[in-house]
C-alpha cells in the first residue's frame, strides 16, 4: 500500500493542495510545449529531460526544490511514465514527502 501524506499524519491544507495541482498543470504544459517523447524509462531519462539547475522548482510547507533534486525521491516502481500527466504526478507526489 502507496504511504500518502495522510497516512504520515501531515494532511496538506487546501492551500498546499492546490499550490500542488498547480504545478502538476505546470509541468504538464511544460513538457508538452518541450515535445517529450514517451515513455521516460527511468530517472536517469528524466534527469536529461530536468537538469541540474533547472529553473522549475517545488515549493511545499515553505520548502523549496529543483524539481531535478526530486527525481532521486521517485519510487522506481513508477517507471515507464506513459505521459506528461503521470511525469507531473510522479513529481509532484516527490515534492509531497519533503519534510
Amino acid at each position: 500500500m502507496e504511504k500518502s501524506t495522510t497516512m504520515l499524519g501531515e494532511e496538506p491544507s487546501p492551500e498546499e493542495i492546490e499550490e500542488l495541482e498547480k504545478l502538476k498543470v505546470d509541468i504538464v504544459e511544460q513538457l508538452r510545449a518541450a515535445d517529450i517523447k514517451f515513455p521516460i524509462k527511468n530517472k536517469a531519462e528524466l534527469e536529461r529531460i530536468y537538469p541540474k539547475g533547472t529553473r522549475k522548482s517545488c515549493t511545499y510547507k515553505g520548502k523549496e526544490v529543483s524539481i531535478h533534486d526530486l527525481i532521486p525521491l521517485i519510487d522506481d516502481r513508477v517507471f515507464p511514465l506513459e505521459n506528461a500527466g503521470d511525469t507531473a504526478t510522479a513529481l509532484v507526489s516527490s515534492c509531497q514527502v519533503l519534510k
